[in-house]
């Protein structure tokens, strides 16, 4: 058998050979991979932190349409509530009603008011009154333009007109069934008051 290393020159070029290689191993098992390790690491945490902050942008421009929406409909309840009677003007805008029955000549049969109900979405109550009214034909159309006509809302609605009585001049009478229906600021809510 041939020794392979013969002379120290070969000797010193595999120890130079071996140390480089355990150098090599040394750095990659200590310094390289642990560093490439924490890289990825960081890498992957500013990712995460980029989504988060698109996702925190993207929250704080959906707040901002959240709370324009929100003033928006603030201010439209606002208008509403100045449209809506509050139980306080709700005899006067029966008042307001009989009065204008008289001015035009019509003749208030009867009304039988409704008992007050919530709405369906629990704002409002809903009042209402049945009533009939005996007059001429263009009367009684005056007469419910005036009242869809209030500053307050009144919704008129005509459930029947038949003919009634003929007058001394020859003129026809008609009889209307009408219902009228208003909605009612429930108690403690505010409210201008003015009946007409």
């Amino acid at each position: 058998m041939v020794p392979l290393l013969r002379d120290a020159r070969d000797r010193l070029r595999l120890l130079t050979l071996v140390l480089l290689l355990g150098f090599g191993v040394a750095f990659h098992l200590y310094l390289w991979s642990p560093r490439r390790t924490e890289l990825v690491e960081l890498e992957q945490h500013v990712r995460r932190t980029e989504e988060a902050n698109a996702l925190a942008e993207a929250r704080a421009g959906d707040l901002d349409r959240i709370q324009e929406e929100l003033e928006l409909g603030e201010r439209q309840f606002a208008v509403l509530q100045r449209l809506v009677p509050n139980e306080s003007e709700v005899a006067a805008i029966y008042e307001a009603v009989a009065s204008e029955t008289q001015s035009l000549g019509l003749e208030l049969l009867h009304v039988i008011p409704g008992d007050p109900a919530s709405d369906s979405a629990g704002y409002f109550l809903r009042q209402q009154w049945a009533m009939q009214v005996e007059g001429g034909y263009h009367d009684i159309g005056r007469f419910l333009t005036s009242v869809a006509g209030f500053a307050r809302i009144v919704r008129p609605e005509v459930e029947e007109i038949l003919p009634a009585r003929v007058t001394n001049s020859g003129h026809q009478l008609v009889q209307a069934r009408v219902r009228l229906e208003t909605f009612v600021l429930p108690p403690g809510e505010g409210g201008a008051s003015n009946g007409r």
